[in-house]
């Protein structure tokens, strides 16, 4: 089977998908899979590598760069690459496409419609998951309705931050319904991106606004005193498994950008030292979250622990990170899923539901 391995693009995580793609051409089963790389410039260009059949070196640059046609035809090269043809996956009867994007243009939807509207196979969630689950505001929206506990919180729209009069509003919301300090994200960006905790009402405006060079949708959430924070992976499609919880170690306020992928300063701990009670609260409701917002594939749900104990929902998130630092991975590798048996079965499941799409598209 060809595995189509799409990585890079227009979100600001770029770097940390091809360090996710390093990651995973490591352990992917090459018996099983001959891996076709594509990586997506930052201009949206996306480049054909040649076929894989083995791991490539780290001093290989994934970032491919086109090459003459004829001369890369005749002897292609690791880093190099021509213009891909989509035609060449429609046509395909026997290959599906692993999208590793985290963020904006690749999490949200986006890749999902180009693939669906291709009609071809393909790993994690669709459209509908995709777009809810990246947007903070419409997650939060479903899961209270689903009765997920939350902590606190206040959207903010960029129209309704304009003028001094609806600041001065908002801010005055927010400290009666929150108070201090909070934490102010852009709805729909990843990994910290654009995130700042805020200590009092001289600051928040500046970092409303600062959020706001991310997304014109930003959320401002109460900030948990000492929280801990948890998480869960999810594998699976219309009856998931939760993995066993981990805790993220954190030495800063919260688990930054630089912490997650860069310097790998941050600790992760699996098992996450809870009670029984309180892992089955936080798989309970990571299995909820992923089936309300429908879910496919994968996905890690993230929770603060309270020192009183209570757990609160705070993201999923549907293409978490599959680099060496990462916590998905990690988790499935301590529940008995080790790395190359995750990939084997996130695609097995892309070509289940591509399956039973087809059967409902057939009844209507």
């Amino acid at each position: 089977m060809k595995l189509y391995l799409m990585y890079g693009g227009r979100t600001v995580e770029h770097d940390v998908t091809v360090m996710s793609t390093r990651s995973a051409l490591g352990a992917i089963d090459y018996q099983k899979y001959q891996v076709i790389p594509v990586y997506i410039t930052h201009q949206a260009e996306f480049i054909k590598g040649a076929p894989l059949t083995a791991p490539v070196a780290d001093e290989i640059n994934l970032k491919l760069e086109v090459a003459d046609h004829a001369e890369w035809q005749a002897a292609p090269a690791l880093s190099l690459g021509t213009k891909f043809d989509f035609d060449e996956i429609t046509n395909e009867n026997d290959a599906v496409v692993f999208p590793m994007i985290h963020g904006t243009f690749g999490e949200d939807g986006t890749i999902q419609g180009l693939l669906e509207v291709l009609n071809v196979p393909y790993v994690g969630s669709e459209i509908r998951a995709s777009a809810v689950a990246m947007d903070k505001i419409m997650s939060k929206i479903i899961f209270d309705e689903f009765g997920i506990p939350q902590v606190p919180y206040v959207p903010v729209l960029a129209n309704h931050f304009e003028k001094a009069a609806d600041k001065q509003a908002i801010v005055d919301q927010v400290a009666e319904k929150l108070g201090f300090p909070v934490y102010v994200k852009p709805a729909n960006a990843g990994s910290s991106i654009g995130v700042s905790k805020c200590l009092n009402k001289a600051e928040l405006t500046a970092d409303i606004e600062a959020a706001f060079k991310y997304d014109d949708r930003v959320i401002v959430e109460f900030a948990v005193h000492k929280a801990r924070e948890l998480a869960v992976g999810i594998l699976g499609n219309n009856h998931p498994k939760a993995s066993i919880a981990g805790e993220i170690g954190k030495k800063q306020d919260f688990y930054d950008y630089e912490s997650k992928f860069v310097d790998g300063s941050t600790k992760l701990i699996i098992p996450a030292a809870i009670n029984g009670v309180q892992l089955a609260a936080v798989q309970k409701y990571a299995v909820t979250a992923f089936n309300a917002v429908g879910g496919a594939g994968l996905t890690r749900a993230d929770f603060f622990l309270a020192e009183d104990g209570q757990v609160y929902m705070n993201e999923i998130q549907t293409m978490p990170g599959f680099t060496e630092f990462s916590m998905y991975p990690y988790l499935w590798q301590a529940s008995g899923v080790s790395y190359p048996e995750l990939i084997d079965q996130l695609i097995q499941l892309g070509l289940e539901r591509y399956q039973v799409k087809h059967q409902i598209a057939a009844n209507l």
